[in-house]
């Protein structure tokens, strides 16, 4: 007698043409999930793959409803990301609405599971270098407040937790800056790419964190059937000073670091002259919201991710030397 073959589950990926998004669509595929994506454009890289695209905007409620149809389980990745304090209108449309009508449709589907992609940033970020955030840290609004991404990346994880709170299991991944290969619309590794180009004339005195996008893909799929509903797991793989990544640059590039970094004292006596400084194309072209957020920290601790879901990043210098071969490879340098 025949055995039944296992249908296989249907899962959904939203955002799924963006960086992290095309990296999860391929291990879902590895796993032997069946995917369908919802972005706002058909991909043609996601068309070699042989997946079901569905096209749309997830601030539209109807298209959510209609992508939502049969489906197990979502990975909500779709976002904008944009630091100009004019895109804030579409940033909270795209991050709080969407993010709300996703969820109000798993609810209305009775979807399994879901994981929601945020970012680091709507804890992990501070004034000091000894700074460092975990899952329980707060929301730094003073902060971030000045800086429409991240805020609004922080109401989503609000609209989050009173989802979970009616009983929809969302897990939530908080990804620091995200490098490797595959960044085809330069939406993560653009400062890499200013750099290759000789853009970047000094370091700015903060610090940060960043992760190779492929380790985050891989432990997605851990998250949804391992972490607890509602936590927001921190995902890091090296926190260093923005000195130092460049530092880390020119080793894996070969492309030469500026020698000067641009003390804290400084910046805060010169009364916003060095910021104006800064924005001018000779000094660096850096616009206002990036040069503010190279003057904080923003380190985490990733070790709840690695005790509860796995999560073991490879070695960050392997991750910038990939990046770069990737930039290159492309054609940007």
């Amino acid at each position: 007698m025949a055995t039944r073959r296992k249908k296989k589950k249907t899962v959904l990926v939203t955002g799924a043409s963006g960086f992290l998004g095309f990296h999860v669509v391929q291990e879902l595929l590895c796993l032997d999930f069946e995917v369908r994506t919802l972005s706002r454009h058909a991909n043609p890289r996601l068309a070699d793959l042989g997946v079901e695209q569905y096209q749309g905007s997830v601030v539209d409620e109807t298209i959510c409803m209609d992508a939502l149809a049969g489906i197990h389980q979502v990975y909500h990745l779709a976002g904008t990301v944009a630091r100009s304090p004019a895109d804030s209108g579409l940033l909270y449309d795209v991050h709080v609405t969407g993010t709300r009508n996703i969820l109000t449709a798993c609810m209305a589907n009775k979807v399994d599971d879901v994981v929601c992609v945020s970012t680091s940033g709507t804890v992990g970020v501070g004034r000091n270098p000894d700074f460092e955030a975990d899952e329980s840290s707060p929301v730094p609004w003073s902060i971030i407040g000045h800086w429409p991404y991240y805020e609004s990346k922080a109401l989503a994880e609000r609209e989050i937790a009173h989802f979970v709170e009616k009983g929809l299991p969302v897990r939530i991944a908080r990804p620091t800056l995200l490098l490797g290969p595959g960044d085809y619309n330069a939406s993560s590794t653009g400062d890499v790419a200013r750099f290759l180009s000789g853009e970047i004339k000094a370091a700015l005195p903060g610090g940060m964190s960043l992760v190779d996008v492929r380790d985050v893909a891989a432990a997605l799929p851990n998250l949804m059937s391992h972490g607890r509903p509602g936590v927001g797991y921190l995902m890091g793989a090296a926190n260093c000073t923005i000195r130092d990544f460049l530092v880390g640059l020119e080793q894996v590039s070969a492309v030469r670091a500026p020698a000067f970094t641009i003390p804290n004292t400084l910046i805060k006596r010169s009364g916003g002259f060095i910021k104006r400084l800064s924005a001018m194309s000779a000094f660096g072209g850096l616009d206002q919201v990036t040069f503010e957020m190279g003057c904080h920290f923003w380190y985490i601790d990733w070790s709840r991710a690695r005790d509860e879901l796995g999560f073991i990043p490879r070695e960050w210098t392997q991750t910038l030397a990939d990046t770069v071969a990737d930039i290159r490879a492309i054609g940007c340098h």
